[in-house]
């Protein structure tokens, strides 16, 4: 058996096991039941129900879940889309980007909230730290918490056939972001962050290249190319509107927490 096939099954394999212990420990985490966590996790938890009013007995019907899930996301929806727009004002910004668009900022602001995270921009350049940490990264994480909490709500339903109920939308959104995400954002951070991907709120810096290259007047990479000092020569011929690059700007974002909670709130 070649070596590939193994890995193909031992990844399979690997793949059916943690998903069965993270199924296992997501049903018990929502549903209140006690996990390794929980006495960690649950003083923090009782704690933000108490000063934000909530009853974590209190079940909802469907109308009032429905009515609450979609006045929290319509809420996010918003503030992200004027941060989005007047982050030029706000702090953060060590770069000075300038606001989005009205229409961009919609765009993203919409494609975050429900957890697409379609991206139609280069983050490091047209948003601050600011709107990716308190804007992005929020929505990373309650845009999939919804999702989850809506997923238990739809599965309650089918099992209380006979119950109007069907759990609290502020319970299932604060279990979803606090025993499922947060925890594993924070181990999936710590691992890529370790491995060089930047977690920073420095300004990008620009740095020397080991070997310069050189680029055609579009900007594309001239394979084959021999620089010497401002002359690009290819196969012995002097290469007309091109030039040597010997820089790069790097981009020093906290990239490593987004990265985290980005693969997750898709994937989970």
């Amino acid at each position: 058996m070649s070596h590939t096939i193994l890995q193909y099954i031992f990844y399979i394999v690997a793949l059916v096991i943690i998903g069965l212990l993270l199924a296992n420990y997501i049903s018990k985490a929502m549903n209140g039941e006690k996990v390794f966590l929980t006495k960690i996790i649950s003083p923090m938890e009782k704690f933000l129900y108490k000063i934000l009013k909530i009853d974590p007995e209190k079940e909802m019907g469907w109308k009032e879940y429905l009515f609450s899930a979609l006045a929290f996301n319509v809420f996010g929806l918003i503030v992200l889309w004027i941060m989005f727009m007047i982050q030029k004002f706000l702090p953060g910004n060590p770069m000075h980007i300038e606001g989005m668009s009205w229409d961009l900022a919609f765009n993203t602001a919409v494609s975050f909230v429900t957890n697409t995270n379609w991206q139609a921009y280069s983050g490091e350049f047209q948003l601050s730290y600011l709107s990716q940490a308190l804007g992005l990264t929020v929505q990373n994480f309650v845009s999939a918490a919804s999702g989850i909490a809506v997923l238990f709500a739809l599965i309650r339903g089918l099992v209380r056939a006979k119950n109007k109920c069907i759990g609290n939308f502020w319970v299932d959104l604060t279990r979803s972001v606090m025993y499922v995400l947060l925890p594993l954002s924070l181990v999936v951070s710590i691992v890529i962050a370790s491995q060089g991907v930047t977690q920073s709120l420095k300004e990008g810096e620009v740095v020397k290249l080991l070997e310069p290259i050189a680029v055609d007047s579009e900007g594309s990479m001239i394979e084959d190319a021999v620089i010497e000092g401002n002359k690009i020569l290819v196969d012995n011929k002097v290469v007309e509107d091109a030039t040597v690059v010997d820089e790069q700007f790097v981009p020093l974002a906290p990239a490593a927490s987004q990265i985290a909670i980005k693969q997750l709130g898709t994937n989970v």
